[in-house]
């Protein structure tokens, strides 16, 4: 048997005792804290099986819809209408999705132009029923069409094939629709799920690439300019108390967060 396995079955005995000692505490933040060790730990086993079922059944806590994948310890959104950026997937380790509620799906999305990530709807019957919310093809298909979605017929290719991203949002806008949930319009920080990207991007970037650092800091305030919770996040981010000491908040660097605080304590 696998080393690791079984070196993951030993660890996982100490994550159950703990997560039982929790529970027994009377606190919700503690039930809930045993609840996202025990998640977490399901999750990292099942990755090194090669398991994916616990992480697919997440609705991704950024865009509503079922396109999380275990990559690498973390869960990445695959949808690219959740990314804000092309190649900028959210991710969040198994731990944050164990308390992130699932959000409202923000509405239906359609590609122009052909999009990276086509496939035919049988690919698509598969991948939403991994996820343990499956619909049979006669229905995606209904779906499809009543939302309009584009369909692109490639050479070597029998049937239309449409992009999983735009078959994402029809499918968590219908199920929230048979669960009778408002589809509102999602307003989400621009950083959830880009923590890597946030907290790295900093001007005390150290060892790292300088120009890496600049860039990092580039796309996280370009995202914060865009954000609806800019002025509340920053005006947190200048709290003497403020816990983010490193990274972008606010659309402000950590130096420039000081300086704006010396300034202001002038």
């Amino acid at each position: 048997m696998n080393t690791r396995v079984l070196d993951k079955r030993t660890e996982g005995l100490d994550v159950v005792a703990r997560a039982a000692r929790l529970a027994t505490e009377a606190s919700p933040l503690a039930r809930m804290e045993a609840t996202a060790i025990r998640d977490a730990f399901v999750m990292e086993a099942e990755e090194l099986t090669g398991d994916v079922e616990t992480v697919r059944t997440r609705a991704c806590p950024a865009c509503g819809c079922f396109t999380l994948m275990p990559i690498r310890g973390k869960a990445h959104c695959v949808s690219r209408h959740c990314a804000p950026r092309p190649g900028l997937r959210r991710r969040w380790t198994y731990r944050d999705l164990g308390y992130a509620k699932p959000a409202k799906p923000s509405g239906v999305r359609r590609s122009a132009g052909y999009p990276a990530d086509l496939r035919p709807l049988t690919f698509l019957v598969e991948f939403f029923a991994q996820s343990g919310h499956d619909v049979p093809l006669s229905t995606l298909s209904r779906w499809v069409k009543l939302h309009n979605i584009p369909g692109h017929k490639i050479d070597g290719e029998r049937a239309h094939l449409f992009s999983l991203s735009d078959v994402a949002t029809v499918h968590a806008v219908q199920l929230a629709a048979r669960e009778g949930q408002l589809c509102g319009d999602g307003a989400k920080p621009a950083c959830q799920g880009l923590g890597s990207l946030f907290f790295n991007a900093d001007d005390q970037a150290g060892a790292m690439d300088q120009k890496l650092a600049r860039r990092r800091i580039a796309v996280a305030k370009e995202l914060c300019a865009e954000c609806p919770f800019i002025d509340p996040c920053r005006e947190a981010a200048l709290k003497p108390d403020d816990h983010r000491q490193h990274g972008v908040a606010g659309g402000l660097t950590s130096s420039e967060r000081r300086a704006l605080r010396t300034e202001r304590n002038r």
